[in-house]
């Protein structure tokens, strides 16, 4: 009597078979979780591929076209990972889905990473990581909690603020959102009070009332939008509106706050995000930064300036932290009292797709800053991300004195309206590169000049513009900003669906897990 055996092949494998591809890379990270048996789960962001095969490709800065390429791919890539993530309930539990990146975060099992690293439509799976922030440098001191001589701090005089408010008393940041990643904002800080627009919470995917889960949030907010100019003189630009986020955890949180920032009521047809992001964090650890570099750039095409420190790693060159050598990022480097670049300061230059890059970008005032801090006092940091948020606060006004700019032009009138240095910090008779100071110092007084320049020339007039030595042929060089951008290494970001390198010797190959 013969008998027929009967094999039960499940349903997650059978609509795999029948799909021939590549198996993803796989964060090495995860090779001991793999090894392990029984149902117990790890988190990871599985990145699907870059692509936009059959979508209309978006205009730069054109808001509405960029998030409708975003989210139409991220929906017609989720239809392909679906049926298999669907099939194996037990292995995969999907948490989030994000158009930013076009990236999915689930909780998996070890059998469930590899039914998901056979996925042809998913590139990478990384380890769901963790984002630091920028940890302050040591400094010579606490400051009272009331500034009452309301003075110009250093700070503020080494980028001209003071001289810009003898000029244009009216630019405070007036009409301008600024978006702020950090561990958070004390938004009932008397310097603060009334500042912040919006508040989010990573954590709890929420919109709730602003808190600081540290310290150093409410530092870098101050320094962009602290203070009134008269009791307490503090922020670059102190009438700026702060879009803000607590998201220091892990990448599933920073994702969510960076696809938050970019349209906070989820409503496309409202211009509710901000025109610029301040960011003092990174994300060490990963096998490369693709998940992040395709949220930064969409960051950019969708018109809104990414300002970074540069990290406080110094003072050896090639210590730029990730992802600061994105291309479209502005990355600040830190300078102190003196105007020289500060020890722990990250020197360039970074790698960017397996070439170099010259990070930093610029350099602002970073040491000993005087800003808020939760509980209503104020007091003394030191660090890149202290630095940032100047260059984020120098850029509001800059979109303030003329809306109309997009971060190309803004990028590039900060860019040229630096105080030129060398690479020890001594004047420089032309404008060059170096790793320490990127291409000179934040001028603010400088930017504005130019900016009000830029709009004597659009009315046919170029009174009241008296350009200094530092930029006298700036005007003319902005009629040929694409050749301009080039030079200053400035790749167009509007490519989402660049391809990225991958050296496969940094990560797992799926097909053998």
């Amino acid at each position: 009597m013969n008998r027929k055996i009967f094999f039960i092949i499940p349903a997650a494998v059978l609509l795999i078979a029948q799909l021939a591809a590549a198996a993803a890379y796989v964060d090495p990270r995860l090779q001991n979780f793999v090894r392990q048996k029984g149902a117990q789960k790890a988190r990871v962001v599985a990145l699907m591929k870059n692509d936009g095969a059959g979508l209309a490709g978006p205009q730069r800065y054109n808001f509405r076209s960029v998030h409708q390429f975003l989210t139409a791919r991220a929906q017609a890539s989720w239809q392909q990972v679906k049926p298999v993530v669907s099939s194996a309930p037990n292995d995969i539990a999907v948490r989030s889905a994000f158009w930013i990146n076009n990236s999915v975060v689930a909780d998996v099992t070890p059998q469930g990473l590899r039914i998901l690293s056979q996925v042809p439509n998913i590139e990478k799976i990384y380890l769901n990581g963790e984002v630091q922030y920028i940890r302050a440098a040591p400094t010579s001191g606490v400051f009272p909690r009331t500034n009452k001589a309301a003075q110009y701090p250093y700070d503020l005089v080494d980028i001209g603020i003071d001289k810009l408010m003898e000029k244009r008393p009216d630019l405070l940041g007036d009409g301008v959102r600024v978006g702020l990643i950090d561990t958070g904002v004390d938004g009932k800080h008397p310097a603060l009070a009334g500042k912040v627009a919006l508040f989010y919470d990573a954590k709890t995917n929420q919109i709730k009332e602003p808190y600081d889960a540290g310290s150093h949030g409410t530092h870098t907010a101050g320094t962009i939008a602290g203070g009134d100019r008269q009791a307490t003189n503090i922020g670059v630009a102190p009438k700026a509106q702060l879009v803000a986020s607590a998201a220091l955890g892990s990448y599933e949180e920073m994702l969510k706050a960076m696809e938050f920032m970019l349209d906070p009521d989820k409503n496309p047809s409202t211009n509710d995000r901000p025109r610029l992001i301040s960011n003092s964090w990174n994300t060490g650890g990963a096998p490369d930064q693709e998940l992040f570099y395709r949220a930064i750039s969409a960051w950019e095409a969708a018109g809104i300036l990414p300002v970074f420190s540069a990290g406080n790693s110094g003072p050896n060159p090639k210590t730029i932290t990730r992802p600061h050598e994105h291309p479209g990022v502005l990355a600040i480097a830190a300078t102190g009292k003196d105007g020289k670049v500060a020890n722990f300061s990250s020197r360039g230059p970074a790698e960017y797709q397996g070439k170099p890059v010259q990070k930093p970008d610029l350099s602002a005032p970073g040491v000993d800053i005087v800003s808020t801090v939760p509980g209503g006092g104020l007091q003394a940091m030191s660090g890149t991300s202290m630095a940032c948020p100047h260059a984020a606060g120098v850029a509001a006004l800059i979109f303030q004195a003329n809306p109309n700019l997009n971060p190309a032009q803004v990028r590039e009138v900060m860019m040229k309206t630096l105080i030129l240095v060398d690479e020890k910090g001594n004047p420089a008779p032309s404008q060059v590169w170096n790793a320490s100071y990127g291409f000179g110092r934040l001028n603010a007084l400088a930017a504005i000049q130019a900016v009000t320049g830029m709009q004597n020339l659009q009315k046919g007039t170029m009174a009241q513009f008296q350009p200094t030595a530092a930029f006298q042929n700036f005007v003319g060089e902005m009629k040929s900003l694409s050749s301009q951008l080039s030079r200053l290494n400035f790749v167009n970001t509007n490519d989402l669906t660049e391809k990225y390198n991958t050296d496969p010797r940094l990560w797992l190959d799926g097909s053998r897990l």
